[in-house]
């Protein structure tokens, strides 16, 4: 039971209630951190703001961002937010076995060279920030990658560390 007073999906009224029911209708559930921002207006409607961001960014593959979260999450021992990617991925047709492979080598997704060293790259950067360097960089540059792309993927890293603190602060 979380230390804060949330919106339950059952309890959810207004634009909380719309935004909650198209969740539901996409994933089959409202995502726990969304329910958590719920305590807060403000930090709700960011969120909002930001998960229409990233549905709509021109260069970061939805398969890709699933990844990203899931294995973000994953190295932050954020059990909740790497199950829930998981079962997106398994929406998406992936098997348990594959997913398995997945989580213990991010190379056996089957991405593209781009997006292989895209995730790669947030993985190293939630992992091992100081370990970051021109180098890298300079990769992601010639596979086509913009400054805000990558910035774009590594936040979507990050979050699932602020994430897991969060949830766990308020024990949700």
């Amino acid at each position: 039971m979380s230390l804060l007073k949330t919106v339950k999906p059952g309890e959810a009224t207004g634009d909380i209630q719309t935004i909650y029911a198209e969740m539901i209708k996409r994933t089959g559930q409202v995502p726990k951190p969304v329910e958590l921002a719920s305590a807060s207006p403000f930090f709700f409607q960011t969120l909002m703001k930001t998960i229409a961001y990233y549905a709509a960014h021109p260069n970061l593959d939805f398969s890709l961002l699933v990844l990203i979260r899931m294995l973000s999450s994953e190295s932050c021992s954020n059990h909740i937010c790497r199950n829930f990617n998981r079962q997106i991925l398994k929406k998406q047709g992936l098997e348990d076995t594959k997913i398995d492979q997945i989580l213990k080598d991010p190379k056996a997704a089957g991405l593209s060279a781009k997006d292989e060293a895209m995730l790669l790259f947030v993985l190293k950067a939630v992992n091992d920030p100081d370990g970051i360097d021109k180098t890298d960089m300079h990769k992601l540059h010639s596979l086509g990658w913009s400054d805000t792309d990558i910035y774009d993927a590594v936040t979507t890293g990050v979050n699932m560390f602020s994430l897991n603190k969060m949830m766990r602060i308020f024990k949700m």
